[in-house]
């Protein structure tokens, strides 16, 4: 008798179940945000606090000990997950690398989800006219009054709706209308949770907490389905520790939570972006009390995988899905696309889409090309990302707000804004109203490209279309403001920031600690740490980067400066106001002293340094000792430092003016972190054979982050080695990266690809590729006719062509000889002829100038007061 096959490794013991097809999930998509007036009768009022008989203090799940035995046996598979990282240094290592996209994605507005909800078709001739009707209270009562929906399932289709295009005025009057026209109570229970939804997806969650109470109260809402929109809301609010005490009251009101509670609980972690080690725990006590997993659940806590791009987990979990017979639909394959994305895994996307999804006869939609095109545009892989759009197009698939919106995102930050404002308007022609996302990509790319005079048309007209900013609108402005040091109108904008009502957070604090950091302002943004930490802000890993990363060379000089080159006005910029800094308009403009509110003072100091009016303190960069003192504060917050931090102290390195400053800085940091930085110190040190045991097993565990993870540690690696003149060990680590796929471009006989390499990886790596030309040519090989270095034409850069990764490899050749010249036609292209490199590659001179050497080897000690010569990347 043949035994029993052993199941693949999976995540939790949940038998293996029957397939549902018939269960529907639909993807969210980016949520936009509508302020409307709020005419309604509900008011607002505080929190409420939902008690329970067990302790729900944490924002975890507790198991019953009834089912002790059955979370035990749970638990133990989930060890890996629990105890644990497969890699030390993930998923912190590769954590996110800027605060941007959270603000973007929390933009504090709905999602535009599919409507499948069954309806009548007078339910979509009702749509249609009360989205004409506007604002016009009277004119919406009467399309309501006229067409006297009778159906349940039609007053629940435009509620989604409304919550899809952020109509609450729509919402509140329909849902009004057709509460005072129901008699039986689970039409009325049924049409309050999906109030409760729309409110929460509104971000209306105080209003929603209202309507919750009063349908409790009344006995239409004391129901499983509004106990669960309600925990979703919460969720989806970032009120997670609420939810959980919600979702433990429950039993107090006679409720016990089933499959929709258990999958709302999990989904709201989700939402929240709670951490899946901590929502997984409500899936452990949905198995032990008896209750089996579906899509819905599995959907959503592949959705917790998604912030961090956790796509080797999300990968578990569809494995188990397989196992255990429980079906993928488009969203859970949604999903899993958007894991990779954030995750950098942009080639593994493309395969899951390609190949995978049609393996399952599950056919990408909208969302799943919207997703893909948003990846590669973030990855700033902006030729695929019009590949994917020129694909849709191919294939008839229509745009929806997301994919309009990254569109009209990746045309301004091309500078393409011809394009960028065709589909802006398109957008709207389409029936698909511009939103604030739309309106903060525009700015963003108006301010990348120095047109301010745009960026605050663009500013005005949102607001004069009651398309209100959101908090990510006013720090985009404040950061473009103040990176060309337009402190006026950044105060400016900051006033109004605070007249709404907004409040500062992490992602606010960390966008403007760059902005200045950025403009070598590097004590006033510790001093702006300080105050975010006193207002109860946490800085994060990307807050700390900033600041490390201005200790790069470059930044502190331009204060120096006599003359203020970046405010000679041009047909692209706003005049500056330092006009009526000087007439002492400050005093007229008091900061509220109960707030004491310091960045309004930093912006006083800053503009009136600026106008000439104080004297500007001289700002020098600062002891290396000073990157130490940042990094103990990281570790005494507990605050994990990602790939970004570690290239950022490396190009810190760099600047250092001799390489006793380097390797003294390394050596003190190694012990926060004796792996890393011990092994960086130990390649600069020109170490041998032991350090070189520990690099690889580094770069063991680099091969589970993203590509461009290990490739910034590559190419942050490789510039400190190669600048100090270690270019021996910058060729062995280019090699090694080289040897385990980490840069994507080509590499043949024919052509060497370094557009995603750095300067020292980029030379080092066409050292070797020449003395592999060579060894080819003296194996008798006829080399190709032509041959090709492509760098890129330095696109991001002020000045076409003038990339600093295409002026360094021109240095290189023209160092060693090479013979290479630029492409007419390709600014970022060198070519020659193949036998004239094999003529050049013959000659016995050649090989002495393609070898490399280390100036430091670990046999030369290295004195406390010794420094070298050391010829800088822009030297070569």
């Amino acid at each position: 008798m043949a035994s029993t096959p052993t199941p693949p490794p999976h995540l939790s013991s949940v038998p293996p179940r029957a397939c549902n097809n018939n269960q529907r999930h639909h993807h969210n998509q980016n949520r936009s945000q509508h302020r409307r007036n709020n005419r309604n009768r509900w008011s607002s009022s505080s929190t409420r606090h939902y008690s329970s008989p067990a302790s729900s203090a944490g924002a975890g799940a507790g198991v019953p000990s009834a089912a002790a035995t059955a979370s035990a046996a749970f638990s133990s598979s989930l060890s890996p997950w629990l105890g644990g990282q497969k890699s030390r240094l993930a998923p912190e290592f590769s954590g996110r690398r800027s605060n941007r996209n959270p603000g973007k994605m929390n933009s504090g507005g709905p999602r535009a989800v599919p409507n499948n909800q069954q309806h009548s078709k007078a339910a979509e001739e009702v749509l249609h006219s009360l989205t004409n009707a506007g604002n016009d209270v009277g004119a919406i009562d009467s399309v309501l009054l006229n067409y006297r929906l009778y159906v349940a399932e039609d007053y629940v289709y435009l509620l989604k709706e409304f919550a899809n295009t952020g109509d609450l005025l729509l919402a509140t009057r329909t849902y009004d209308f057709a509460m005072s026209r129901a008699t039986d109570s689970t039409f009325m229970g049924k049409l309050t949770s999906n109030m409760i939804r729309t409110l929460g997806r509104l971000k209306k969650i105080e209003l929603a907490l209202n309507l919750f109470e009063d349908s409790r109260t009344s006995g239409y809402g004391n129901t499983v389905y509004s106990f669960s929109a309600m925990i979703s809301a919460l969720g989806r609010n970032d009120r997670f520790p609420e939810a959980v005490s919600l979702f433990r009251s429950m039993g107090n009101f006679g409720l016990e939570p089933n499959l929709v509670t258990y999958n709302a609980i999990i989904d709201a972690g989700a939402k929240g972006e709670i951490a899946f080690e901590m929502v997984v725990k409500f899936l452990e006590e949905m198995i032990a009390a008896g209750c089996l997993p579906d899509r819905l659940t599995y959907n959503s806590l592949l959705k917790t995988c998604v912030p961090k791009g956790r796509w080797q987990l999300c990968r578990d979990l569809l494995a188990e899905m397989e196992w255990k017979g429980i079906g993928r639909d488009v969203y859970t394959y949604n999903t899993y696309v958007d894991a990779l994305c954030k995750g950098g895994r942009m080639d593994l996307a493309r395969h899951a889409i390609d190949v995978e999804m049609p393996a399952k006869n599950i056919w990408p939609n909208v969302v799943t090309y919207s997703t893909l095109m948003a990846g590669y545009s973030k990855a700033d892989r902006f030729e695929d990302a019009l590949n994917v759009y020129d694909e849709m197009k191919h294939l008839l698939i229509r745009l929806d707000r997301v994919s309009y919106n990254t569109l009209v995102g990746l045309y301004a930050n091309l500078g393409w804004f011809e394009e960028a404002v065709a589909k802006f308007k398109e957008m709207e022609c389409c029936g698909i109203k511009n939103d604030v996302v739309t309106y903060n990509a525009l700015i963003e790319g108006y301010g990348r490209h120095s047109k301010y005079v745009e960026v605050r048309k663009l500013f005005d007209e949102m607001k004069a279309r009651r398309i209100y900013p959101n908090d990510l609108t006013y720090s985009t402005l404040i950061k473009i403001y103040t990176k060309v040091r337009m402190y006026a109108e950044a105060m400016d904008v900051y006033r109004e920031f605070k007249k709404e009502g907004m409040k500062t957070d992490v992602v606010f604090y960390s966008a403007l600690i760059d902005a200045l950091c950025k403009n070598g302002l590097i004590e006033s943004s510790m001093r702006l740490l300080d105050v975010m930490t006193e207002k109860g802000s946490r800085p994060n890993v990307v807050t700390y980067n900033s600041i490390i990363d201005a200790f790069r060379i470059g930044q502190t000089p331009a204060l120096e400066c006599s003359v203020d080159i970046s405010f000679q006005v041009n047909e692209h910029q706003v005049k500056p106001s330092s006009s009526r800094l000087i007439e002492g308009s400050f005093q007229d403009q008091k900061t509220d002293n109960r707030d004491n509110d310091e960045i309004i003072k930093m912006f006083e100091q800053l503009a009136a340094e600026k106008a000439g009016l104080t004297n500007k303190d001289k700002r020098s960069r600062q002891d290396n000792t000073y990157i130490v003192h940042i990094f103990r504060k990281m570790h005494e917050m507990k605050i994990k430092p990602n790939v970004v931090t570690f290239s950022a102290i490396l190009n810190a390195c760099s600047c250092c003016d001799t390489f006793q400053d380097a390797s003294k800085l390394l050596d003190e940091l190694r012990m926060f972190d004796s792996q890393v930085y011990g092994v960086a110190h130990g390649l600069l040190m020109g170490h041998g054979q032991g350090i070189w045991d520990q690099a690889q097993t580094l770069f063991d565990e680099l091969e589970h982050m993203d590509s461009s993870t290990a490739s910034a540690f590559y190419n942050a690696l490789t510039d400190m080695l190669w600048h100090f003149g270690q270019k021996l060990g910058a060729q062995m680590v280019v090699i090694e990266g080289r040897n385990r796929n980490v840069w994507k471009g080509g590499w043949s006989t024919e052509c060497l690809d370094l557009h995603l390499t750095s300067c020292g990886a980029a030379c080092a790596m066409v050292h070797s590729w020449l003395l592999e030309l060579r060894t080819t040519v003296f194996g008798g090989q006829k080399p190709p006719p032509i041959l090709s270095i492509l760098t890129g034409w330095g696109k991001h850069s002020k000045v076409v062509g003038n990339g600093a990764l295409r002026k360094a490899i021109e240095a290189l050749l023209n160092g060693i000889g090479a013979p290479f010249h630029i492409a007419e036609c390709n600014l970022g292209r060198f070519k020659s002829e193949g036998p004239e490199v094999a003529a050049w590659l013959r000659q016995p001179s050649t090989l002495n100038v393609l070898l490399l050497h280390d100036y430091i080897i670990y046999s030369q000690p290295v004195e406390r007061n010794q420094t070298f010569n050391i010829p800088s990347l822009g030297a070569l």
